[in-house]
């Protein structure tokens, strides 16, 4: 299925079954961010937004895993924007220094 941009889906959403059956949740594809893959506690990132009435809450979807127990995470746009600063701070202070992915 083509995945076009309509004003009830984002063009990001992948029309799955979360879309269909929650009645106006929107989920983006769920982007690894462990390096290697092998690591014990998996992290990932989705976007997510949530048809409610006026409002539309939206935001970045964080899912951390260890084997079958799986966590999901809903933060908003304006959380997760300055989650990003901070999460570089940290880094930078981080010994040795870990090199972000490519």
């Amino acid at each position: 299925m083509r995945n076009l941009p309509t004003p009830a889906h984002p063009p990001w959403c992948l029309r799955g079954p979360d879309c269909a059956s929650s009645g106006g949740l929107h989920l983006s594809r769920l982007v690894s961010a462990a390096p290697l893959g092998t690591e014990v506690i998996q992290v990932g990132a989705a976007r997510w937004r949530m048809d409610v009435g006026p409002a539309t809450p939206e935001g970045v979807l964080l899912e951390l895993s260890a084997g079958d127990h799986v966590e999901r995470w809903p933060i908003g746009l304006a959380q997760a924007a300055n989650l990003v600063p901070v999460l570089g701070g940290l880094l930078r202070l981080s010994t040795p220094a870990v090199a972000p992915a490519a």
